[in-house]
């Protein structure tokens, strides 16, 4: 009987917050080439989580900022951001850019972009910058 009535407030509890008509922010995922052309709107900014040395090896044209995901600072520098602009996070393989743009939705940023395989995958090398 009272496993009945948890599961029964547990539907409640669901139900009550699946009608609010709040959604949860989730991370978009997009390649190269879409965030070239992303880049180019009003409000879109690229956010470099590599380490300096790895964007001494060239990063993409049109980055705004480079944020060490591993530096100390990290947290910090995103705080001071604008939460309603649309950010594209990039590291080298897109891993450290998920963990960076998941930290950020959970920030309340409104929208955030993984830059999907990272700069590893960037063959066009007009889209890079040394």
């Amino acid at each position: 009987m009272i496993i009945r009535k948890l599961v029964f407030a547990m539907t409640i509890s669901f139900m009550a917050v699946s009608c609010t008509g709040q959604s949860s922010q989730s991370m978009e995922n997009k390649n190269v080439d879409e965030v070239v052309e992303l880049e180019k709107e009003k409000d879109v900014l690229l956010i470099d989580v590599r380490t300096p040395g790895e964007v001494a090896s060239g990063y993409l044209k049109g980055t705004d900022y480079f944020f060490d995901i591993s530096n100390r600072d990290f947290e910090k520098n995103i705080e001071g951001l604008d939460k309603n602009k649309t950010y594209v996070v990039i590291c080298h393989s897109g891993a450290r850019s998920s963990k960076a743009a998941n930290y950020m939705l959970k920030n309340g940023f409104t929208r955030v972009i993984n830059m999907s395989g990272g700069m590893r995958v960037v063959k066009n090398n007009a889209y890079i910058t040394k």
